[in-house]
């Protein structure tokens, strides 16, 4: 369980911190926090796929994605 806490809390501060940078494209806080563990795993590993697919000249978005890559892969 403390694992789960660990990752939500750092993909929420991930997906916080790019909100602040570009509301229009990432949902906001109140939404994250309403969102399940699953949900909020979920949509980050699409994410992901997302940002990967993008381009790498988006200053935001990678550093977004190398957020979330390094929390999706320590945890199971």
């Amino acid at each position: 369980m403390e694992d789960i806490d660990q990752s939500r809390f750092a993909l929420m501060t991930a997906l916080t911190g790019a909100h602040k940078l570009r509301p229009d494209e990432y949902p906001s806080p109140g939404i994250l926090v309403a969102t399940s563990d699953e949900g909020l795993r979920s949509y980050a590993a699409g994410l992901l796929r997302s940002l990967e697919a993008g381009s790498a000249s988006d200053s935001v978005a990678a550093e977004l994605r190398e957020e979330l890559r390094s929390i999706l892969d320590e945890t199971p």
